[in-house]
């Protein structure tokens, strides 16, 4: 009996060994066809006074292909004037009221870099809020490459031995000498002394409550008075056309809506603060603009000297 336990144990080994090294080539066959993902690359843009990329796109169309999962940085050191990058899908080539609902928005710049990732394939135009008409540009994300099946692997034919069958030899049965029958000795039973009579408990005496003391009143902590921010005073540019903010050469409801931006707060400065005082008052406010939108419309001849 222990003998054909024995047999079948080996057996049952033998299939278990053949079972996982054929497992363990599938997992290989598998492993050896997977791919190595390519990482994400960074493409840069130039942002100049009135073009993206060079010069050469100065009023066009600056097109750009990547891959789902680049990046795109601009870079705004090459420009001595003040841009943006603003999305613009099927908005282009006029000023955004609200820039910050769009896909992206670097809000006005002088320098420096912005960064975005597009994770998503389309075609996605940008432009400059603040010269729409010379500086766009598109971006084209391409989608991911497919996917091919993997072909799979043969799987390997495995040829099991047979094992051989073994016939057990039967044990002779030898006769159990009897055994003697024990004699028992009777144990008898230790007297335990009686655990003597517990100590009566005495009753413990309350302590009186004694009154608690009050408690100090707090002090209080004068809070700091808030400190004044100075606010910056807007430096002036060189003179050039009267009620040309931006300095593109032209007078148009472009410099109106920058010289209403810096009123209500929304602009830190002007690129050019001595152009925007169109009626010589020593200030730039919303009269400013009134005058060079009459200008624009045909209502004013001239702006006042």
């Amino acid at each position: 009996m222990r003998r054909e336990r024995l047999v079948l144990l080996v057996r049952i080994m033998a299939v278990a060994t053949i079972s996982v090294g054929v497992a363990a080539f599938l997992w290989l066959g598998i492993r050896s066809q997977s791919s190595t993902p390519v990482s994400a690359a960074t493409v840069f843009i130039e942002v100049g006074d009135f073009w993206f990329c060079n010069s050469s796109f100065e009023g066009g169309d600056c097109e750009i292909k990547i891959n789902v999962g680049d990046s795109v940085t601009w870079g705004f050191d090459s420009a001595s004037a003040t841009h943006t990058t603003t999305e613009c899908t099927g908005s282009c080539g006029s000023m955004i009221g609200n820039p910050g609902s769009r896909e992206w928005d670097s809000g006005p710049r002088t320098g420096g870099t912005f960064e975005r990732p597009f994770n998503s394939p389309g075609t996605f135009q940008f432009q400059c809020n603040i010269h729409p008409g010379l500086m766009r540009g598109t971006i084209t994300v391409n989608g991911p490459p497919p996917t091919l099946p993997v072909p799979p692997s043969p799987v390997p034919s495995v040829t099991v031995a047979p094992i051989p069958t073994v016939t057990p030899t039967p044990f002779p049965t030898l006769p159990m000498p009897p055994s003697p029958a024990p004699s028992v000795t009777a144990t008898p039973f230790p007297t335990l002394p009686m655990p003597p009579s517990p100590a009566p408990t005495e009753t413990a005496t309350a302590f009186p409550t004694l009154p608690m003391p009050p408690s100090p009143a707090p002090t209080e902590t004068a809070a700091p008075l808030p400190t004044s921010t100075p606010v910056a005073t807007p430096t002036s540019t060189p003179p050039g056309l009267l009620g040309d903010v931006n300095g593109d050469g032209f007078i148009n409801a472009i410099d109106a809506a920058l010289v209403l931006q810096f009123s209500a707060g929304l602009l830190p400065a002007l690129p050019g603060f001595d152009r925007s005082d169109v009626n010589n008052d020593g200030s730039v406010n919303s009269i400013d603009a009134a005058l060079i939108l009459q200008l624009t419309a045909g209502l004013l001849a001239g702006l006042p000297p």
